[in-house]
């Protein structure tokens, strides 16, 4: 049986140590804002999600989708499984484009918007399994991780030393809201459970809520940038 979880780490590992004998390569997959509006190079918005930074932002990013990856593939089949991780790295990129829309010089990379994407559809699957992040070593209730993702993420894209991480906090936003919104619409939203719903509503709705707020009063948004 085709199994896309390993293929997909075998692309991103085999590009990586080929980025690493022609930096141009990792250069020209990058995703850069002013790049893809001025010169139209869409084809950045696919080809970062296969493109990373360092040995472990590609470790962590492949270990994660090792764990839940075969889980989800193996619920929903391989074809949906692969459009998923696909869809969430590219919505991702644009959820990055339209947040960060006055910097031309913004740039991402990595597969970190497929993993989250694959995280959150996993915790709609499992609301109930116990997640945890690495500085908080018990685990927690998908769910309830998964709304304290989302909001943690948002407060970091406004912090003064944001830009110092060098972590695409907006390509994870909309990634995890892709991968959430997609099983939605697998499970359909009349028979999902409490916890699920709270999911919804506390992780899902407020990475929207983050959307609409930088389209209608973008002045709010990423004052530290202007300092």
């Amino acid at each position: 049986m085709l199994n896309f979880t390993y293929i997909l780490i075998g692309i991103n590992v085999l590009l990586f140590i080929a980025g690493n004998n022609q930096p141009h390569l990792i250069e020209r997959m990058m995703l850069q804002s002013g790049r893809v509006r001025k010169y139209r190079e869409y084809d950045r918005l696919f080809l970062s999600g296969f493109a990373h930074a360092g040995l472990m932002h590609l470790v962590f990013n492949m270990l994660t989708l090792y764990y839940f990856g075969p889980v989800i593939e193996s619920i929903i089949g391989a074809t949906q499984y692969l459009f998923l991780f696909l869809f969430s790295i590219i919505a991702g990129n644009l959820y990055c484009l339209v947040m960060r829309r006055e910097e031309p010089n913004y740039a991402a990379l990595g597969a970190s918007g497929g993993v989250m994407g694959i995280i959150y559809a996993f915790i709609l699957l499992a609301p109930e399994a116990r997640l945890s992040f690495f500085f908080i070593p018990v685990g927690i209730p998908g769910w309830l991780f998964g709304i304290l993702f989302s909001v943690i993420s948002i407060v970091l894209t406004q912090l003064p030393r944001a830009e110092e991480a060098r972590i695409s906090h907006e390509g994870h936003l909309g990634g995890a809201l892709a991968g959430g919104l997609f099983m939605l619409a697998i499970l359909g939203n009349g028979n999902l459970v409490n916890s699920q719903l709270y999911f919804v509503l506390g992780g899902l709705l407020p990475i929207i809520g983050f959307l609409l707020v930088k389209l209608l009063l973008p002045k709010l948004l990423y004052r530290h940038l202007n300092r």
